[in-house]
């Protein structure tokens, strides 16, 4: 597990500009080196506390999964598609263009796709993938690893940003007594549904939760237990003054 406290790389009261940046810096240095020796065919964890921090984590690392040969499925939620293609664009090294980009997506190496579109519509049950066709979640999945398969991929990584979970239909569901229970079974459900090989393809899943939803809504110690017990590494980026554990 890699735990990094916000606590040492925010900025605070009299501390200089240029060293709280490099603190900042050091942290997500740490993270990304901690994603790079991510091995594969693993199930991962990441809890963020800032969506800018977030931003700075996987851009590098996507890149060098795409430049390795490899597939990457990025469902996101706080972040527009559009926006994460920036995203990637804007890395700290500069590696991609635009040229890149759009060349990895049209030829399936990248897939970005909204999150809760993706699991949550609810007139459709389908996701919307780059190119406007709509797909069922796990209809995509296969069809990515049968891609992976024909073309020689190195590999597939899954970013499951898991804020639908949470958020989805905040204005049509009419059951607000949902608990922690129905989400863990609903995320439980989801993860299995995934799986970490396809005849000689692995794949790498990192599951993304914000802060606040996993303080929310993982209120006791055992349930947080629970929670990284069903992954086989966790990455955590936390702000400790955001903690607000109620143990049973």
């Amino acid at each position: 597990m890699v735990c990094i406290g916000m606590d040492d790389t925010r900025p605070g009261k009299g501390h200089n500009e240029e060293a709280d940046k490099d603190k900042i810096i050091r942290g997500i240095r740490e993270v990304q080196h901690a994603l790079l020796n991510t091995p594969s065919g693993s199930h991962n964890l990441i809890i963020y506390s800032d969506i800018r921090v977030l931003r700075m984590m996987y851009p590098d690392y996507i890149m060098s999964l795409l430049d390795n040969n490899e597939i990457v499925l990025f469902l996101t939620y706080y972040d527009h598609p559009s926006t994460l293609k920036q995203i990637l664009l804007n890395g700290q090294n500069k590696r991609a263009n635009l040229i890149d980009i759009e060349r990895y997506i049209q030829n399936g190496s990248l897939v970005i796709v909204d999150s809760l579109k993706s699991h949550f519509n609810s007139e459709s049950h389908h996701q919307i993938i780059n190119n406007g066709d709509k797909l069922n979640f796990l209809s995509l999945i296969r069809i990515l690893l049968n891609h992976g398969i024909k073309s020689s991929r190195n590999g597939i990584t899954i970013f499951s940003d898991m804020g639908s979970f949470f958020h989805r239909d905040p204005f049509h569901d009419h059951n607000h007594s949902n608990n922690s229970i129905d989400i863990l079974d609903k995320i439980m459900e989801y993860e299995r549904s995934i799986p970490t090989r396809y005849k000689e393809l692995e794949l790498k899943k990192f599951c993304v939760y914000h802060q606040n939803d996993y303080e929310l809504h993982f209120k006791s110690t055992r349930q947080k237990a629970q929670l990284l017990d069903w992954h086989d590494r966790s990455i955590m980026v936390m702000d400790g003054a955001k903690k607000n554990d109620n143990d049973i």
